[in-house]
Order: structure tokens, then C-alpha cells, then sequence
């Protein structure tokens, strides 16, 4: 069978020269650097079709910068400037490609009624039609690489602008494509957009009011366009009452009925076309407490294995609701209010949702618990309300203090979360699975912030001993930090609390912190009382390792009061003991203060093997304040043995670190290092 040619016009016949670009945008702000990016297209040779694919969230500005773009470089193609709407959210589905050749060729002048029926015969006539004469085609809002391909024309010097949500990888496969991905604007950006639509004494001055309201529309353009239209069609709609229906309304404050605008039926687009698992972890992720999250954290707000997870993401990923960072995801803030809201819808499903995302949170850094530190008090258990994550979602060994510095916002965000909701036990859970993070990296402020987060929790929970856990590591964080006199007043109401019952081994670390207290106040034999006290109390629990610790302390408050040799026995003793129940971390902590005893003993080169021992295990360990501890024993060493240019170059390299982490031991050795220049 053979097919019968394709339709051609008479010689006589100019073709048509189609203008079809629409207006460019009235206010278009900003997109300075990606219309330069633009105008490079046109500057090297273009021995084929170039096409370009700009990319990003719905509302985001793609359609405005094309247009906008196009307009600019349209005297560049006397030959015909094409243009379409691919429809990738018409209601009736996206715009046949074979209709939208027809309207092409109907451009070009061939009637339609003289254009072949096959798709096949429409393609390899636009081929033809587009074979001797560049063209500068838009192709807006497509849904896929396959109903673009047969649009893109054949004639070298072409320009092709594509936009979409999705990425449209294939075009890069088959066209060489570039990509530019679109993102938000700035808050003067976002300002200026506003402004050029209201343009009346509301946007004149930046007030409080219009900086709430910009900042409301987090650089959106669509969100900012919305909300301007609603403002000039309101003029008796002051800039406060705007902002505070925004406060109040969220994202329904963003919609014009007359002009029939919404951002929420805008995002509604692209999640109405997702698979339902995709669209229920999309409601699952609007619940995330923090700013951005990751694999891990997606698998546990899914209930799924990683590698399922991963492929929703990736459909999410391409329908341009959520932004993918490397190995990190995250919402616009408004699309998240968006996902939040269509949670909302379903309370138990909800619910549900962020039991699990809390939940994989606490699995999460309970695994980095159990790898980093021997723990310092038993484990108040925990009943989980699902089954355990996927192993593979939880950090591993390597990966443990890493992964508990890159989540630290997300589990600070996680417990404030479980406050709100009413989950006490489980805030005060995740809080007290931190503690690695700040015993390795201090992070003082943030220490304090999440202890005293749990003595709250602890305190609506009704648990005694977690309220006294949480109180002695508020005293650790405030000692941390040098302010001893609260210090002194969250160790004594640990001790108090527990006065009328709970685990007393919690005084323990009570005990401890009031002697170290006095140490670092100079208190010599405060802190000796405080922590023979301490050790009493430890043996008499049968608390091997606390008992350890205690020795540890005894013997540092020994070399302040000028009894060394007695502190080399205690140190060496516990530094026996902690090796043998595996403690590497307190093991180098005594081996740096049983350096210093040494030291005084005049015992140099002993002094200077365990301090260098224990700076190995420290930075292995990843603790800069017990490496600066380790750094500064080796200068006292040097000093006592009488070598000042080491001393001086030691002390140098711990003040920074010192400084850096707010410890009060930075002023005293600054103090050290001005008497030896």
C-alpha cells in the first residue's frame, strides 16, 4: 500500500509568515541572569534546532519569562514565530500533538482540509514545511518530551522555548536540550512586582504591613500577582487588613473571585495528577517539621522501603511540587502550606503521618546514640506507635555524628513539633536522644533550648526522673557556656526532684556538675567534696562507669590542689577501668588530664604519649572542644617542661577553637598567652 503524497501549494503561493507570540508581560521583574542565559542562544553557531526548557513550580514565573524573552528577540526571526499551549493541566487532558501540528501547517497556510489524517504523514509534512526557514517557537506548559519532539522544526537557527513543571529529560536525550530551572525571587523582587501592580499609597513606602505581605508570598510571582490583583480590585482594602488576612487565611487570602485567580487551584493542578501513593506522601511531607529533610526522612513519613520511596519522590520531584537538592528535598513555603492544608483534610491520616515522621526521627538518632557515646544514664523506654523503619532509611555508623549535625534544626523542629501536638513523652524522647550532638559539638544554645524543652515535657508527662535528667543537662549547658550561677541552680533542682522519688543514679550526674562547677570557679575543695560525694554515691549504686568518671574528676580537682601524685593513681586507675568497659571517648578524657598530672609529676615524655593518644581518639571522635582540651594539655606539658615557643604555638591553635565554641576556658588562656609574649 502506498501513501499518497502530501498536499503542496502552488508554486505562486508565498507561505504564510505566522506572528502568533502573545503580548509579553506587563510587570515582568527580576530574570536578569537567566535573560542573559536566554540571550546566549543566540550567540553561537546554530547548525540545529537549539531548545530550551524552563522548568519549576507552578506559578513560578516560566510562561512570563518566555513571553517576556521571546518578545525581546522576535525581529531575530522574520521567518515565523510560533506559538502553543500544550495544556499539560487542561481538564480534558493535555493538547493532542497531532491537532497542535495542524494548527501549525494551518499557520504556515496549508488549509486544513488538504493536511493529511495520518500522524506519521502531519509530522513528516511540518518536517518539510520547517526544513528551509528558521523559526522561533514557544511551546508552553507541556506535560511531556513526547508531545514536544514532533513540534520542534527542522531548520537550523531555530529557537525552541519550552515550559513545564516536569523536567523533560527526554528532550535532553534526543535534542540536546538545555534546562534552566526557575526559582523564586528575592523579597525586593518581590516588592517591586507588587508595587507595579498596585501602584497606589499601599505599596508606596515599605511598611511593616507590605514586608508581611511579600514576605507571606516567599517570592512566588503567581502568589504576589494574585495578591495584587485582589489588592487594586480593593482599594478600600488597607495594607493591614491584607496582611492579616493573610495571617489568618493562609493561602485561601491568596484568591480574586472575580478575576477567578487562586495559587491553591494552582498547585490543586499538579496534585491532581499524581498517583495516589505519590499524593499521600505528598500530604505526609507537609507535615515535616523542619525547612528540608532527606531520604530517610521521606521513607519513615511514608511507612515504605527506601528504594519505593525514592520513586515517589522522583514523581513528585517531576511534578515541580517539591525541589530536590543532591540528596535533599524541599517545599516552597507556600507549597507546603498547600500539602499541609490537604492533610488537613484527613485528621487521623494526619495523625498518622506525623507519629511516623516523630517517630523515624527518634529511631533515627537513637541509632546514632548507640554508636557514638556509651550512654549516661539508663534509657527511659519508649512504646512505639508503628513498626520500625527500613534499616536503610536510619544513618549508619559512619555517618552517625554527621548526620546528627546536617538534622540538628530538623530535631530541634521535630520536638517543638510534639509539643504543639501534644506529645510530651515523645519530645521529651527526641530530645534526649541529642545528647550525643552536644556532648561531641557543644552547640550551647541550642543544648539549653532543647533541655529546657524537656524538663517541660518531662514535666507535662509526669515523669520525675526525665524531669531531673533534663534539669542536670540544662546545668551541663549553662556550664558549657560559663554561666555557672544557673548552672548551680538547675544541678541543685535536679537533686531536689529527685528527693521525692525516681532514678537515683540521676543524682549522680547532679553531684558531678555542682563539682565541676566549683572547679571551674576555682572552688578546689568544693569540687574535691563534691566529687568524693560523687564517687560515694556512685559505688554505693554499683555504677561502674559512673564511678569511672568520678575518678576522672578527682583526679583534675588533685592537680589544681597541687597533689599530683595522688592524681596520677586516680587518673591511671580510671583510665584502666574505661578501657576495659570500651568508653574510648572518656577513656582520652582521662588521658588528657592524666597528661597534665604527669606533667606536674615531671614525668614529660609519659605526659606527652597519653595527651597525644587522646587527641587521635578525639578528632577520630569528632569533638573540637575535647580536641582544644587535648591541644591545650600539650601546651602545659611543653610550659611545665620548660619549653615556651612550644607552649605558645600550642595555646595559639586551642584559643580559636575555644573561642569559636563560647567556652569560658578561651579568656584565661588568652590571659596565659599574653604573659608569655
Amino acid at each position: 500500500m502506498t501513501t499518497a503524497p502530501a498536499p503542496r501549494r502552488s508554486p505562486e503561493v508565498e507561505p504564510a509568515v505566522p506572528r502568533e507570540l502573545e503580548h509579553p508581560p506587563a510587570h515582568f521583574t527580576n530574570r536578569t541572569e537567566q535573560l542573559e542565559l536566554l540571550d546566549r542562544l543566540l550567540d553561537g553557531p546554530r547548525d540545529r534546532p537549539v531548545v530550551q526548557v524552563i522548568s519549576g513550580l507552578g506559578g513560578i514565573g516560566k510562561s512570563a519569562l518566555a513571553r517576556h524573552w521571546v518578545h525581546r528577540v522576535r525581529a531575530r526571526f522574520p521567518r515565523g514565530q510560533l506559538y502553543a499551549d500544550l495544556g499539560a493541566f487542561n481538564a480534558g487532558g493535555p493538547t493532542d500533538t497531532g491537532e497542535l501540528l495542524k494548527r501549525f501547517l494551518e499557520a504556515f497556510g496549508i488549509d486544513g482540509k488538504k493536511q493529511p489524517a495520518g500522524l506519521d504523514e502531519l509530522k513528516a509534512l511540518y518536517r518539510s514545511e520547517t526544513a528551509g526557514r528558521p523559526l522561533l517557537v514557544v511551546l508552553d506548559d507541556a506535560v511531556s518530551s513526547e508531545q514536544v519532539a514532533p513540534l520542534i522544526p527542522t531548520a537550523s537557527g531555530s529557537v525552541v522555548v519550552v515550559t513545564s513543571r516536569f523536567r523533560l529529560g527526554g528532550l535532553r536525550a534526543s535534542h540536546g536540550a538545555r534546562r534552566l530551572e526557575l526559582t523564586k525571587f528575592e523579597h525586593g523582587h518581590g516588592v517591586q512586582l507588587l508595587s507595579a501592580i498596585v501602584d497606589d499609597e499601599r505599596t508606596e513606602v515599605l511598611s511593616p504591613h507590605l514586608t508581611q505581605m511579600v514576605s507571606f508570598c516567599d517570592g512566588l510571582p503567581i502568589a504576589l500577582h494574585v495578591l495584587g490583583v485582589k489588592l487594586a480590585n480593593q482599594p478600600h482594602l488597607s495594607a493591614a487588613r491584607a496582611a492579616a488576612q493573610l495571617e489568618r487565611l493562609r493561602l485561601a487570602a491568596l484568591a480574586d473571585q472575580k478575576e477567578n485567580l487562586s495559587v491553591t487551584s494552582t498547585f490543586d493542578l499538579s496534585y491532581q495528577d499524581l498517583s495516589p501513593e505519590a499524593a499521600r506522601l505528598y500530604r505526609a511531607l507537609g507535615l515535616h517539621p523542619g525547612p528540608e529533610f532527606g531520604l530517610g526522612a521521606a521513607s519513615g513519613a511514608a511507612g515504605r522501603s527506601v528504594d519505593d520511596t525514592e520513586v515517589l519522590l522522583g514523581e513528585l520531584v517531576q511534578s515541580g511540587l517539591l525541589d530536590a537538592n543532591q540528596d535533599r528535598f524541599e517545599f516552597h513555603d507556600l507549597v507546603r502550606m498547600h500539602a499541609g492544608d490537604k492533610a488537613a483534610a484527613d485528621p487521623v491520616e494526619a495523625e498518622a503521618a506525623r507519629r511516623r515522621i516523630l517517630e523515624w526521627y527518634l529511631h533515627a538518632a537513637r541509632r546514632t546514640e548507640d554508636t557514638l557515646t556509651v550512654p549516661d544514664q539508663d534509657r527511659i523506654p519508649y512504646e512505639f506507635a508503628g513498626h520500625a523503619p527500613d534499616a536503610d532509611s536510619l544513618p549508619g555508623n559512619d555517618d552517625a555524628l554527621p548526620w546528627l549535625e546536617r538534622e540538628r534544626p530538623n530535631l530541634i523542629a521535630a520536638i517543638k513539633d510534639a509539643v504543639r501536638h501534644e506529645l510530651p513523652e515523645l519530645a521529651w524522647q527526641l530530645a534526649a536522644a541529642m545528647w550525643p550532638l552536644f556532648l561531641l559539638r557543644k552547640h550551647y544554645r541550642d543544648f539549653l533550648t532543647v533541655s529546657q524543652l524537656g524538663v517541660e515535657c518531662a514535666e507535662e508527662w509526669g515523669n520525675t526522673s526525665a524531669k531531673a535528667l533534663m534539669l542536670n543537662r540544662s546545668g551541663a549547658a549553662c556550664r558549657g557556656a560559663g554561666r555557672f550561677d544557673e548552672a548551680i541552680e538547675y544541678y541543685t533542682a535536679a537533686k531536689e526532684t529527685l528527693a521525692g522519688g525516681g532514678d537515683q543514679a540521676i543524682a549522680i550526674r547532679s553531684m558531678e556538675g555542682l563539682g565541676l562547677v566549683a572547679l571551674a570557679q576555682g572552688r578546689t575543695e568544693d569540687a574535691l567534696a563534691h566529687f568524693e560525694e560523687n564517687l560515694a554515691y556512685a559505688r554505693r549504686l554499683e555504677r561502674a562507669h559512673d564511678v569511672n568518671l568520678a575518678l576522672v574528676n578527682l583526679g583534675v580537682t588533685l592537680v589544681k590542689a597541687g597533689r599530683a601524685h595522688e592524681a596520677v593513681d586516680r587518673l591511671e586507675q580510671a583510665k584502666s577501668l574505661l578501657d576495659a568497659q570500651g568508653d574510648e571517648y572518656n577513656r582520652a578524657r582521662a588521658q588528657i588530664d592524666l597528661g597534665r598530672a604527669l606533667a606536674h609529676d615531671e614525668r614529660f615524655d609519659e605526659a606527652r604519649a597519653q595527651v597525644g593518644a587522646a587527641l587521635a581518639t578525639m578528632e577520630s571522635a569528632g569533638s573540637a572542644f575535647e580536641q582544644a582540651r587535648a591541644i591545650h594539655a600539650l601546651g602545659d606539658v611543653a610550659k611545665l617542661a620548660g619549653d615556651i615557643a612550644e607552649a605558645r604555638a600550642r595555646y595559639e591553635a586551642a584559643l580559636p577553637i575555644y573561642t569559636e565554641l563560647n567556652r569560658p576556658e578561651a579568656k584565661p588562656l588568652a590571659e596565659e598567652l599574653r604573659s608569655l609574649a
